[in-house]
Order: structure tokens, then C-alpha cells, then sequence
């Protein structure tokens, strides 16, 4: 499980200037903005919970915004959750 808990003044919680995809684990998030993604994102398994709700779309919150971390190729994938082209995944 990845736990993401936004402070209230924060934005993003995963931020990708890129693609963002979800194909297997949990990811808990509690924040304003629990997604950020300038291409597209596909989630095909797992589970994702925003905010104490269970949901089955990952949204995009911000459109076009400024770039996130790692905007030069992000981190690789860890336990299903992958933001390839600049993500944190």
C-alpha cells in the first residue's frame, strides 16, 4: 500500500507531466488535488482510494500544470503504480 496525505495548503498529490498508470496494488490518497497529469492516465487493477472513498477512475485535477518531481523521467514503477514520462511512480 502507498498512503499519500496531502497537507491542506499542498497540491498535488501525484503529479506526472506525463502518462500515470495504475495496474495493481492500493493507493490511499487524502488530498485537495489527488491527481495531476498532462498526457493520459490508464488504471487497469489495483485499488485507489481518494479522500476515504473507494474509486474506479483516476481524474485529472489540473490541467496543463506547471510540472511536478522528476520531471526528467521520474522514478521508475514500485508496486503497480507507475508515472512514466515525468511522474513520482
Amino acid at each position: 500500500m502507498l498512503t499519500i496525505k496531502m497537507g491542506s495548503e499542498d497540491t498535488d498529490a501525484v503529479d506526472s507531466n506525463g502518462n500515470i498508470y495504475v495496474n495493481g496494488g492500493t493507493l490511499d490518497i487524502t488530498a485537495n488535488s489527488p491527481f495531476d497529469y498532462d498526457g493520459t492516465a490508464k488504471y487497469t487493477g489495483g485499488t485507489i482510494i481518494v479522500n476515504g472513498q473507494t474509486v474506479n477512475s483516476i481524474t485529472n485535477q489540473m490541467m496543463g500544470g506547471a510540472g511536478g518531481f522528476g520531471a526528467q523521467g521520474g522514478f521508475g514503477c514500485r508496486g503497480g503504480f507507475c508515472g512514466h514520462g515525468g511522474g513520482w511512480f
